[in-house]
């Protein structure tokens, strides 16, 4: 079966829970493709991909203009970039430290590999019934902004371009998948996605995406520019930013679990994700539970 709960995923949403921060900032771990320089960075963690705790994503934004496009990605967003992230709970002292690889979704970029989506599992929202409503909320303006542009648009050959399929299977959230049931997201979910993400945020985090590229030298026109949307009156509408708004996926192999307060002076357990090779959509996990 697919688009089964991780056995991790359980204990991290607790460990969320518990935490009194009001973010959940976490290490980043990457290699630079160009240099093979290791680098680490602090995000913070969003929430799991569609909102939807099944999927075993885990989210973070960024800029697609920062370091972290061209270092793991060398700027090409059709890669994937393998990846180490690092969580600590100081108030129940676990850490889980999450091992995989990553990909970046965009307005600039909504067709996300179809061979990504089946590694991992990835299903269309419309298959597993995973919040379709707040997913869904966005499908209107989409549509909106789509019948805005100029009637008839064609492809550079001429022809019309083609609809996107609409997913066949009609399964309720609680539903047992099988791997013939296996869809992925289409463009148009991608989008809402993003969308969905960037209005989670509020304004004053929305209003980072429209300052000058990060890393651009400090000049009187960039401070002014600086001043002017820290004060909120730099005259760009609410959506100013989103084309430089990216969310980064997690997509987990592995799962290192420390707690220093378990039972003998603490526990630690190795979660290890096993993909059926001749169906990578079916997936199982071993668990582990070594010496801390």
């Amino acid at each position: 079966m697919i688009h089964q709960m991780a056995p991790w995923v359980p204990t991290f949403i607790q460990s969320t829970k518990n935490t009194t921060q009001p973010f959940l900032p976490f290490q980043l771990a990457t290699i630079d493709k160009k240099t093979n320089t290791p680098r680490c960075r602090t995000v913070v963690f969003r929430d799991f991909l569609f909102k939807d705790k099944r999927s075993n994503v885990l989210t973070f934004h960024t800029d697609i203009r920062s370091g972290k496009m061209e270092e793991s990605f060398s700027g090409d967003l059709n890669s994937s970039a393998p990846v180490e992230a690092c969580f600590y709970f100081p108030e129940t002292m676990e850490q889980y430290r999450f091992s995989g690889e990553c990909f970046i979704v965009c307005e600039k970029h909504l067709n996300v590999p179809p061979e990504l989506s089946r590694k991992y599992g990835i299903l269309s929202p419309s298959v597993c019934g995973h919040h379709k409503q707040e997913l869904y909320e966005y499908e209107a303006e989409l549509d909106e902004e789509k019948a805005s542009r100029e009637d008839g648009k064609q492809e550079d050959n001429g022809k019309p371009q083609p609809n996107e399929p609409q997913p066949s299977v009609d399964t309720s959230a609680d539903a047992l998948l099988e791997p013939t049931d296996f869809q992925p997201p289409t463009i148009k979910e991608w989008n809402m996605e993003v969308r969905r993400q960037w209005y989670s945020n509020s304004r004053s985090s929305r209003s980072q995406y429209r300052k000058p590229e990060p890393g651009k030298p400090i000049t009187s026109e960039t401070s002014k520019q600086l001043d002017k949307i820290q004060r909120g009156v730099d005259g760009a509408n609410e959506n100013a930013g989103l084309d430089n708004f990216a969310v980064v996926c997690l997509c987990i192999q592995q799962v290192d679990y420390l707690n220093l307060k378990g039972a003998g002076g603490g526990e630690r357990a190795i979660f290890s994700r096993v993909t059926d090779n001749h169906n990578t959509s079916l997936e199982c996990w071993d668990e582990e539970h070594v010496c801390p």
